[in-house]
């Protein structure tokens, strides 16, 4: 089983702790200069250092001892004889590391030694002695110098943090070895980001009116992103299930209805006085067409509008001509009509958008006049009439189901107030959109949607 998310940011985030405690600790060790020369004493200052004590009565030496010493250097008075130093000690006098330390004290300077006392152990002793040969910083040395009294002055240096056998600060190691896990856990993080990337390029594609999407499929990766991974494909497949069975629904209650209506005016057709079969007709004609649009929005928002290559330059002469011949006063202003406007459309929600565009702009401005433009980017069909025109502040109220520019409710004056809210329905899962406005003459409303750019 992988490990889980949780552990591997917990594994980022302490070594990004690691890290920054190193780069305390190099600006602490960089900030007080702790190089060989100024931690250890100078051979003139331990020569002057040793004939002061010598003139100091014995009994007065603590106190000046004391006086002299700092966190820099330690000093101690001490018998001959327990000057012995420590088995692995290296010894330095002849060493170039001891030299000028000879070369000014002679043979009073009977020993000289790295002050590691106590963290030495034989497993570093031969990198001891490389270091040595490297001349590492921070090294501090204790000197044993014999003094007239018989007695032996050892003089320590000290470094102010505690520092490895390789002369580097204690705690810089683990701050390394933090930043080399930072960087791996950054490296497994990565390599967890991009199957969550893959995922959500495949998410992007599913079409709950569609083909099933398969998401892929992840061996080597967090638990998490293998559940996140299982509950899309159970989600995709139950969008996909519930898809089918509304629009099988809504497809049956259309057809069944359709049927009922049909022998329903059939029957209207035998009412003896014409003015109720004309109104009768109409109203089941008006609940048709409210079933179909209910239909087909259902079928925009779901996606699965049958989509095809459509130029709307061939396409909008016999859709007018269509309207024209059923008695609409609508005319097509083909002067400024492009070459050519490719798009990628429904034929059916097409000309749903087109039909209602025009009945209201011939139903609330007498005629129509529809205009084909085009850019770079997207096509516009304008329809333009001779009405009153569009207020404004309630063009995009206009826009929303069972809202009429009309006031009233009556039926022989408009619809429901569907029908706008259908068109913008369709011409949005067309990537489109429709816009209330007006031009000199009249109100205008147009439909934009995106051209096919291959």
């Amino acid at each position: 089983m992988g490990v889980s998310l949780t552990f591997r940011f917990l594994l980022i985030f302490l070594s990004l702790f690691l890290a920054f405690w190193t780069l305390v600790i190099a600006h602490y060790y960089m900030k007080n200069d702790l190089s060989g020369d100024e931690i250890n004493p100078s051979p003139e200052k331990l020569a002057a250092i040793v004939n002061l004590i010598e003139q100091v009565p014995p009994d007065e030496r603590d106190a000046v001892l004391q006086a002299i010493q700092s966190s820099f250097l330690k000093l101690e008075v001490v018998p001959a004889e327990k000057a012995v130093p420590a088995e692995d000690a290296g010894e330095l006098v002849n060493d170039p590391i001891g030299a000028p330390y000879s070369a000014v004290l002679g043979e009073r300077l009977l020993h000289v030694e790295i002050s590691l006392k106590g963290m030495l152990r034989e497993p570093f002793w031969v990198a001891i002695r490389q270091v040595r040969s490297m001349s590492p910083p921070a090294r501090a040395l204790s000197f044993w110098i014999a003094m007239e009294d018989g007695t032996v002055l050892i003089a320590s240096s000290n470094v102010p943090l505690v520092v490895t056998p390789f002369g580097l600060p204690a705690g810089l190691g683990a701050g390394i070895v933090g930043t080399v896990f930072a960087f791996l856990a950054f490296l497994l993080f990565h390599r967890e980001i991009n199957p969550l990337k893959k995922l959500a390029a495949a998410v992007e594609r599913i079409d709950p009116a569609g083909e099933k999407v398969d998401l892929p499929k992840f061996h080597t990766t967090t638990p998490e992103i293998k559940t996140l991974r299982r509950a899309f494909d159970t989600l995709q497949t139950r969008l996909q299930a519930l898809t089918r069975s509304r629009m099988a629904l809504i497809g049956g209650i259309q057809h069944d209805v359709r049927s009922f209506a049909t022998r329903l005016r059939l029957r209207v057709e035998a009412l003896p006085d014409e003015f109720e079969r004309e109104r009768a007709i109409a109203d089941i004609n008006d609940m048709i067409g409210l079933l179909d649009n209910a239909l087909l929005t259902t079928k925009a928002g779901f996606g699965a509008l049958d989509r095809q290559m459509l130029d709307l330059v061939e396409w909008l002469p016999p859709e007018i001509s269509d309207l024209k011949s059923v008695g609409l006063d609508v005319t097509f202003d083909s002067r400024a009509a492009p070459v050519e406007a490719m798009i990628l459309g429904d034929r059916l929600a097409l000309r749903r958008i087109l039909t209602n565009l025009i009945e209201n702009a011939v139903k609330y401005g007498t005629s129509a006049k529809v205009t084909l433009l085009r850019d770079h980017e997207t096509a516009t069909v304008q329809v333009d009439d001779r009405g009153p025109g569009f207020n404004p502040d309630e063009a995009d109220l206009l826009l929303e189901p069972f809202v009429r520019a009309e006031p009233s409710r009556a039926r022989n004056t408009g619809g429901a107030g569907l029908g706008l809210s259908v068109a913008v329905t369709l011409a949005e899962a067309h990537g489109g959109q429709i816009e209330l406005s007006n031009h000199p003459d009249g109100g205008r409303a147009s439909l934009t949607v995106p051209l096919y750019i291959p």
